[in-house]
């Protein structure tokens, strides 16, 4: 990985506003998806990860205990740039995430994704998640990854 690559834990809220318009997969982060991860981020053990090359945006990842199932976290949101890809940091973040998770003794991680989200798939699947029937969602595929 390139050695001006770092990942820092975004500690205040309003450092949020940088996913402004940004594009992930089949949608654009719009004020109501941040508004929605300011929310979760003030969860308790939440973990918010940005990745940069020097100033430039890389990468973004979050997970937070807003999950239905009790000791699960909720891996929420995974952003790479597209200047990014295929260079292992969705990896990377998704893995510190998971990290996060065992650390604060979860039984576990949760993450769901769109049917035609293929990249994210395989790296869930590389990180060891297996689809999971979720009885409350079924607008994609959910992965669970037990510890």
């Amino acid at each position: 990985m390139n050695n001006n690559i770092t990942i820092s834990a975004i500690t205040d809220e309003n450092e949020i506003t940088f996913l402004k318009d940004k594009q992930s997969f089949n949608y654009t982060y719009d004020k109501a998806t941040r508004v929605s991860l300011k929310e979760h981020f003030k969860l308790k053990d939440s973990l918010y990860l940005l990745e940069k090359n020097k100033d430039e945006f890389v990468g973004f990842c979050s997970i937070d205990r807003g999950w239905w199932e009790n000791n699960f976290f909720f891996l929420r949101e995974i952003l790479v740039d597209p200047n990014f890809l295929k260079i292992g940091i969705g990896k990377e973040l998704m893995s510190q995430c998971i990290e996060h998770a065992k650390n604060k003794k979860a039984l576990g991680v949760v993450t769901e994704t769109a049917f035609d989200n293929f990249p994210m798939q395989k790296l869930c699947e590389k990180l060891g998640f297996v689809k999971w029937e979720n009885p409350q969602w079924d607008k994609g595929i959910t992965y669970k990854l037990i510890f």
